[in-house]
């Protein structure tokens, strides 16, 4: 064989095998999508996918590779062989048909290989067509049209709706309130009974529920209820960043790698920076390590928040030093260390913002600490069980602190479940974020709780009030103080509409936030 034809069949070869594995792990990553991140963004399940490694529970990627990179290879690497033996039976086998026709012989003869080429020409491109029909039918499935238009057609969202903070008169009262914010990893109102308004058969977070119906909680209907979705919003980052911004995450596609850039959003003022501003200390606090998603860099560079995560517990004789559990610490140990620390925070004579983010409860199934029963046949149902628990009685040991009279808490989930495979069961019960308002202080209005259409991004503005901050309009970012009477931009524009717009790329955004071209 000359060397120029052993030479195009190795490189025919190569970009056959390439071609096969592209269309084989866009298929099965489609499927691995849909299975994986049930009615999530496409642009969610991509930052989540790309996040760094560093201070992650790599369960998510680890799924990925085994479940559609090393499966994509094999068939790939599998297919190329069966095509380069066909060609070489195609060289070695000829065609010969006889026919009779009229009492006469006819002979037909094909030089050897010629037939099994054309044979295996045709088998090849319906195995290419078939495989091409598949990723775009998994494309649409997935949200791929509407996730390249977020990429390509601009909105004006912000040029028409965003409130800039600095534009706006924000007056806290004289004697300003101490604030509590606790994260709590993917829960939604969802996990509570169908009987109290939530949508499952059994109520697996009953003290998180108690504490709503005891206290104040926003809810979009006349039960339970909570936020709904908001785009840029629906994971760990992309929550907290909405509610203390009161705008969706939309930094340019890299992963969870915000923490790369030199400065966050400059353009972009949070709570964080309200509260610094007026006087106030900041903390954030976490189990897992600060830096995963850029959230370190986002609270000290808006609000110069001191940080406390996995390293600083293992510094301050938290946990052993040698100590790794999930993302680096459970619940268990989270709670303990808050409790150690608030105290000496509550000594200073300014008011603080405690904020603190649990993680148990992230999917797949969680994670089971000593505290956790097992009352209910699913791990994941006995963990937010647990995380019930333990919520609720960290908020009764705050109760019994000298300071909690001046302190204000707020419980809410910082986006809704990943968790695919746990809802077959609720039909098509609406999924809800959960909220919580304690020790709301004197004259806050709490008549318009119920019936609204709002996501995390109106607690920018609704946490500020729930400390007695009086805000000019109302209206901070994208957010609406929802303890005052003034629709939401989901109630104006409809949930579908505003979620498109969020979608969309902004000229807006990247020029005055990312780059902060007027700060």
């Amino acid at each position: 064989m000359k060397k120029g034809k052993v030479a195009w069949k190795i490189i025919s070869s190569a970009v056959l095998l390439f071609v096969f594995f592209v269309m084989f792990i866009l298929i099965r990553s489609a499927n691995w999508f849909m299975n994986n991140f049930h009615e999530v963004e496409l642009s969610t399940a991509v930052y989540q996918l790309f996040s760094p490694l560093k201070g992650t529970e790599t369960g998510v990627l680890d799924d990925y590779i085994n479940q559609c990179f090393y499966p994509s290879a094999a068939f790939s690497v599998i297919g190329i062989i069966i095509y380069i033996l066909c060609d070489m039976i195609a060289g070695n086998l000829g065609l010969e048909v006889n026919l009779r026709i009229i009492a006469k012989d006819f002979r037909f003869k094909i030089g050897a290989g010629r037939w099994m080429k054309a044979v295996k020409i045709i088998a090849l491109w319906t195995v290419v067509v078939i495989m091409l029909v598949m990723v775009v039918d998994r494309s649409v499935a997935v949200g791929l049209p509407a996730y390249v238009e977020s990429i390509s057609v601009v909105s004006r969202i912000f040029e028409d709706e965003y409130v800039d903070p600095d534009t706006v008169s924000i007056t806290f009262p004289d004697q300003k309130r101490n604030l509590i914010v606790i994260y709590l990893e993917s829960m939604e109102t969802t996990y509570a009974s169908e009987s109290v308004g939530g949508g499952k058969q059994y109520n697996y977070i009953t003290e998180l529920t108690e504490l709503a119906e005891e206290n104040v909680f926003f809810s979009d209907d006349d039960d339970l209820g909570g936020a709904g979705r908001a785009s840029g919003s629906g994971w760990t980052m992309g929550g907290l960043f909405a509610s203390a911004t009161g705008v969706p995450y939309k930094l340019p596609v890299d992963g969870n790698s915000a923490g790369d850039y030199i400065s966050i959003v400059p353009g972009l003022k949070g709570l964080g920076d309200v509260l610094e501003e007026n006087g106030y200390r900041n903390y954030f606090m976490c189990g897992s390590e600060a830096v995963f998603g850029g959230r370190k860099d986002f609270y000290e560079q808006h609000g110069n928040y001191s940080i406390m995560d996995y390293n600083t517990a293992k510094r301050d004789n938290i946990i052993p030093e040698d100590y790794h559990v999930y993302w680096g610490m459970e619940d268990e140990k989270l709670y303990e260390y808050a409790r150690q620390e608030l105290p000496d925070i509550a000594q200073y004579e300014e008011p603080f913002c405690f904020m603190m983010l649990t993680v148990d409860t992230h999917p797949g199934d969680g994670y089971i600490c000593s505290l956790c029963k097992d009352d209910y046949p699913k791990q994941y149902e006995n963990v937010l069980a647990c995380a019930s628990r333990q919520a609720d009685q960290f908020v009764s040991w705050v109760k019994e602190q000298e300071w909690y009279e001046n302190t204000t808490i707020i419980l809410m989930g910082d986006h809704l479940s990943m968790k695919a495979d746990f809802w077959d069961d609720i039909n098509d019960y609406q999924r809800k974020i959960y909220n919580c308002f304690l020790n709301l202080p004197q004259g806050v209005m709490c008549e318009y709780t119920r019936n609204r259409d709002f996501t995390v991004m109106d607690m920018f503005p609704t946490i500020l009030a729930a400390i007695g901050a009086d805000i000019e309009g109302e209206r901070l970012a994208l957010g609406v103080n929802l303890f005052s009477d003034q629709k939401t931009l989901p109630e104006i524009m409809g949930s579908k509409e505003f979620n498109r717009e969020l979608d969309l790329y902004s000229n807006y955004y990247y020029k005055n936030f990312i780059i902060g071209e007027n700060k």
